[in-house]
């Protein structure tokens, strides 16, 4: 049994190497064939705009715990910002190892540190990732149709649109509680009663659609600091590196969505963008944000 398990663990480690390779690889091969147009143009690092898309992702990381915090004020249990910004971004740490568990993990075990039971914690994180993916998704739906006519195959896109009542649906309050009861049952936690409105549930989704919106902006200045893009595109970059996340956050194989957030960002940025372009605004952004988890993680270890 054991030698079985082992077996399949080493198989899946070799699955999400070969994987992540083999996206990297891609990427690395399309920048070697396009090395002419990259070597021919001027890649001066314009530093005060880059400063400020570094400034603007920092304080997009804050608002991202203090989410996390009021979901957890909301289940009955208070706690300070200074602490919750340290559970968070320390047990963010864990996103960076194989496997999804090992952010939520360690984001449990330091709440029970402060008191929190791990039923409550549990669920904060649960409903926290639910109101994530869905915000994400429904922030890249609604700028679906912003997106010009002529640029590239953008009508092969709009399949997805399909999916925007479903996102709707899945905000109702009896959907949010079943998901959560079921998620309670799976990891054999203690089932949470919650009594959200509907009012309550689209209010949280307004404040996730903030966080995406100061993290498109803090990307369009990303972008910005490489290659110039107008301001009016704002919608669809933020769009874009939500839908980014969401689609780095399932695959389940790729730790903090390594190597699959580059490959949708790659695709979806070379619509408007050279491949070039794309691929190094897509590692420029991996980069950018590995910077920022430490330093936030470092400020935590610190409080």
């Amino acid at each position: 049994m054991l030698a079985s398990r082992r077996k399949r663990s080493l198989l899946w480690r070799g699955l999400q190497i070969t994987v992540i390779g083999l996206i990297f690889a891609l990427l690395l091969r399309n920048l070697y064939s396009s090395w002419n147009q990259i070597s021919a143009y001027d890649w001066s690092l314009n530093y005060p705009t880059f400063a400020i898309a570094f400034f603007l992702m920092l304080l997009a990381s804050s608002f991202y715990a203090y989410l996390w915090k009021l979901i957890l004020v909301r289940l009955g249990n208070p706690l300070s910002y200074r602490k919750s910004f340290r559970i968070f971004f320390l047990s963010q740490l864990g996103r960076y190892l194989p496997g999804k568990i090992w952010g939520i993990l360690g984001l449990v075990y330091l709440s029970e540190r402060e008191g929190i039971p791990k039923t409550l914690s549990t669920a904060s994180i649960t409903l926290q990732l639910i109101l994530q993916l869905l915000s994400g998704t429904m922030v890249f739906l609604f700028t679906l149709p912003l997106w010009p006519r002529g640029i590239g195959p953008v009508g092969g896109l709009y399949p997805f649109l399909i999916l925007l009542p479903l996102s709707l649906l899945l905000i109702h309050p009896s959907v949010v509680r079943r998901g959560l009861d079921l998620f309670s049952r799976l990891t054999r936690q203690e089932v949470i009663s919650i009594e959200w409105s509907h009012r309550e549930i689209v209010a949280q989704l307004a404040l996730w659609t903030l966080f995406w919106s100061l993290n498109g902006l803090a990307h369009l200045f990303l972008i910005n600091a490489l290659f110039p893009f107008p301001l009016t595109y704002l919608p669809i970059v933020t769009g874009i590196f939500a839908v980014g996340w969401v689609v780095g956050f399932i695959s389940l194989f790729a730790p903090a969505g390594l190597g699959v957030m580059e490959g949708t960002l790659t695709f979806l940025l070379g619509f408007y963008f050279p491949a070039y372009v794309a691929i190094i605004v897509a590692l420029l952004t991996r980069l950018a944000h590995t910077s920022g988890d430490l330093l936030c993680a470092a400020v935590a270890w610190r409080l």
